[in-house]
């Protein structure tokens, strides 16, 4: 009688998926910045347009990425609230989270996260002031990503 193990082939493929869904998710979570390079920083793609429609689109492809549509989707839209929650001093100030539906900006009045200086020219905001931000982004998310990664390693192994 044989044990109750997948084939090793099943076992390579389930692999495979738990280390590219992470990634997938990295880099979906980091997308919406992409705005930057066309100067509209905080619009279009940090709105719930840009979740439905990122979520759409990967439906609509083959695998492994239309099953993953939605958890791929949910980690961009994790972008839009932590900007949200963020200290933005840059006009317009917040987010246009409700686009298409509203081109309004919204900012949370928690103030969760520092802003974040492009002051390249002036090194004590640029270099000290974003080391500051960055240090608290890390202790206010460390523990959440740390949870994460034990869960995964968790389900991974039972």
């Amino acid at each position: 009688m044989t044990p109750d193990v997948a084939p090793r082939s099943t076992r390579f493929a389930l692999r495979g998926a738990l280390t590219t869904l992470p990634v997938a998710c990295a880099a979906a979570g980091v997308a919406p910045d992409l705005d930057l390079l066309f100067g509209t920083h905080s619009t279009y793609t940090h709105s719930i347009g840009a979740v439905a429609l990122v979520y759409a689109v990967l439906r609509v492809l083959p695998q492994p990425f239309a099953g993953r549509a939605l958890a791929i989707a949910l980690a961009w839209s994790t972008h839009l609230l932590l900007d949200w929650l963020g200290t933005d001093t840059t006009d317009p100030v917040g987010i246009m989270a409700l686009w298409p539906l509203s081109t309004a900006h919204y900012q949370s009045a928690l103030f969760v996260f520092d802003a974040i200086s492009r002051l390249y020219w002036i090194p004590e905001l640029f270099i000290w002031g974003n080391l500051k931000a960055a240090m608290k982004e890390v202790l206010i998310l460390g523990p959440f990503v740390a949870a994460a990664a034990w869960f995964a390693r968790r389900a991974r192994r039972g």
